[in-house]
């Protein structure tokens, strides 16, 4: 099964823009970096020298009050202050004037003591002096009393530290780069097939009719550039052989009236048959236009709508945890886990209600409609001042979410044909697994740099975009026929089926807990524990997630249709995920959570497609009573529940257990329910459904 057919597209345009974009970009960076080298050292010696002095001037000022240098209290509290506000600075020292250390706090006394033991400090030439001592460039403060000079004061600063920072100013420009370059082939894409490839398609099919002697159609595209004038061009000569047509029918009908021989009468009457026959023209004066309506059409602004969701996935909780105020009754964590929990499961409310108002009322007016409530969230999410706020915005933000997602997938439902309904899938999910790619990198690094606010600022713009697209794009509704909705019965009635049961119960609800209880919602707040990871690095470890995903979900599709092992893969995926989330039994470490996170996408990229390819398998019956669509509404609706109950899980969980015990606990749960399926798969291969399937 074959998801996404303009994905051989998307990797030539993608290798294209790499080649544009991507070396002026290093280039560049590369000039840029040396330059701020040579800046930034020289504004780091300024910096501690002034600190220094700042700070020797203090101790000079108690010195001058009578206290002996070496008789100074509390000077950890002094120091520790200053070395937290200033991350460049990895120790700060006071030393007598023979070099004995008398006071140090931010590294070892072994380390220090044999350059300071032999270091001359009686050389009165410089006020300040600079040594390099092994990881760390030494500056020298002297310190003096009302007899002249009682020691200096050291700042150390990490001879690492340039280096550090260069390299996350590259990383950060790496992810820029990279969001830069999909949403470039997103555009370039979205250009592509809209106004070459689909204009050129249409022409196609007119062809093939003209090829069948139909001239009774045009093309419908139109547009100022070389496609549209070449469609121009041919629905002239179209209209020009329409014309001739008429102003044949015309002599014909002259030469009928005008001779009174029968047989001449007959022989023009036969030749017209003969025309009417091999030729079919439009019988309302002119050709009909035809318009054919892709999914591409949709495709980037679904990608700028779910860009703008993805860009606060990273600080989320971050953002709570500043926001959080206590609820009586609730625990801090649970409260954390409250806006997320609620967003979900909105999501899940609304979906149904949104995809049946999408079918009646079309899918342009219903992403129009849904941009209202999720811009108004985006734009008042960023000015909460409470949890309880943050919750109602998110939850506005979640029923425009489920309205423009479901007019979406509405959309491609309607003007998709049944053999190219998977090819209009795949346009969906590469729309918005290439978004969360984007949003995260670009929205971690926006978070990181201008702060928190400032994005859902941006995300509100990004919705607004997409709802000026989808106003140009989709100039008339799309309503389709208006079909019963299956009763509340009928759906229950699926999980009589053991099959579709075990695999909500088992597969589907387990991935979704480790997904919003795991990695949404505990992992970005277990990786800023660590004072060496910032806000980008969250970022860019959850980026992981998305781009594994990605690359898996074809592979294991292919794989899935040639080898029909879909329940093995979806076990497979399964264990996979339940063993990523335990990996901090290893090590309680930023590099471990790293691996969980690839493991994870390992698990869902295997999972994902084969879960949805099993159902006309183990579903054959119910696809067949109340439609396939409605069978996998009822799966999202499951998932969507797995991704409720996830992060107050973990919530639950960490008063008892701490951050990294909750992964692992919250891993040790997904992976005892996938092991269950594990051991249920090996029946799925038989039964009454896939024998009535075998059967028909």
């Amino acid at each position: 099964m074959t998801l996404d057919r303009t994905r051989p597209l998307f990797v030539r345009l993608l290798l294209l823009a790499f080649m544009v974009l991507v070396p002026p970009v290093g280039l560049l960076t590369y000039d840029a970096l040396g330059e701020f080298s040579k800046g930034l050292v020289p504004e780091l010696d300024k910096k501690a020298e002034t600190v220094g002095r700042d700070l020797a001037a203090s101790i000079e000022r108690a010195v001058g009050y009578g206290i002996p240098v070496d008789h100074l209290v509390g000077m950890d509290e002094f120091f520790t202050p200053v070395l937290r506000s200033n991350p460049e600075i990895r120790y700060l020292a006071v030393t007598n004037r023979d070099g004995r250390i008398l006071y140090l706090t931010g590294a070892r006394r072994e380390v220090l003591e044999p350059f300071y033991a032999v270091a001359d400090f009686d050389d009165d030439a410089e006020r300040v002096r600079k040594s390099n001592l092994g990881d760390f460039v030494d500056l020298a403060q002297p310190i003096s009393g009302k007899n002249g000079r009682v020691g200096h004061l050291h700042v150390g600063i990490d001879d690492g530290f340039v280096r550090g920072r260069l390299m996350e100013i590259v990383i950060d420009i790496a992810v820029v780069t990279l969001g830069a370059l999909l949403v470039a082939v997103e555009i370039l894409l979205f250009v592509v097939l809209v106004n070459v490839i689909g204009p050129m398609r249409e022409v196609g099919m007119v062809i093939d009719r003209v090829r069948r002697g139909d001239f009774s159609h045009v093309s419908g595209s139109g547009s100022d550039d070389e496609v549209g004038h070449f469609v121009s061009g041919f629905n002239a000569a179209l209209r020009y052989c329409d014309d001739l047509f008429r102003r044949l029918e015309d002599y014909i009908d002259e030469v009928k009236a005008a001779h009174f021989d029968k047989s001449v009468v007959e022989r023009v009457g036969e030749i017209e048959a003969r025309v009417r026959f091999l030729f079919r023209f439009s019988r309302q004066g002119q050709p009909d236009v035809i318009t054919e309506r892709q999914a591409a059409d949709i495709r980037l602004p679904l990608f700028l709508f779910v860009f703008a969701e993805e860009m606060s996935r990273s600080f989320i909780p971050l953002y709570i945890r500043d926001l959080s105020v206590p609820i009586p009754g609730l625990s801090p964590d649970l409260v954390m886990a409250l806006p997320i929990a609620l967003f979900m499961l909105l999501i899940a409310v609304v979906s149904p209600s949104a995809a049946l108002a999408a079918s009646r009322l079309g899918s342009r007016r219903i992403f129009l409609m849904g941009l209202v409530p999720a811009t108004m969230g985006f734009v008042l999410s960023a000015w909460a001042y409470s949890v309880y706020d943050f919750m109602l915005w998110r939850g506005i933000t979640a029923i425009g979410y489920a309205m423009v997602t479901m007019a979406c997938q509405s959309y491609i439902a309607q003007i998709s044909k049944q053999e190219r309904r998977a090819q209009g899938l795949g346009v969906y999910v590469g729309a918005v697994l290439t978004a969360s790619i984007c949003g995260t990198g670009i929205g971690g690094v926006l978070a990181e740099r201008v702060g928190y606010r400032p994005t859902f600022v941006v995300a509100a713009v990004l919705a607004v975009i997409a709802g000026m697209l989808i106003y140009r794009l989709l100039d008339t509704p799309q309503v389709s026929e208006q079909r019963s909705s299956p009763h509340l019965r009928q759906y229950l009635g699926l999980l009589r089926n053991w099959r579709f049961s075990a695999l909500i119960l088992f597969a589907a609800i387990p991935s979704k807990i480790a997904l919003t209880g795991a990695f949404f919602f505990l992992l970005p707040l277990t990786l800023m524990l660590d004072t060496a990871v910032d806000l980008g690095d969250v970022a860019r470890i959850m980026m992981i997630y998305p781009i594994v995903v990605v690359t898996l979900s074809p592979l294991a599709a292919r794989l899935a249709d040639r080898t029909g092992w879909k329940a093995g893969l979806v076990a497979l995926g399964g264990v996979i995920g339940g063993m990523a989330l335990v990996t901090p039994l290893i090590e309680n470490s930023p590099q471990m959570l790293a691996l969980g996170v690839v493991l994870l996408g390992v698990s869902h990229g295997l999972s994902a497609s084969p879960q949805l390819a099993m159902i006309p398998d183990v579903c054959w019956t119910e696809c067949r009573n109340i439609g396939q669509t409605n069978v996998l509404a009822f799966l999202r609706f499951a998932e969507r529940l797995g991704s409720f109950i996830g992060p107050l899980l973990a919530a639950a969980f960490l008063p008892f257990f701490g951050y990294y015990d909750s992964i692992v606990a919250v891993g040790a749960i997904s992976l005892g329910l996938s092991l269950i399926f594990v051991v249920l798969s090996f029946a799925y291969g038989s039964g009454p459904h896939i024998e009535a399937e075998l059967m028909e």
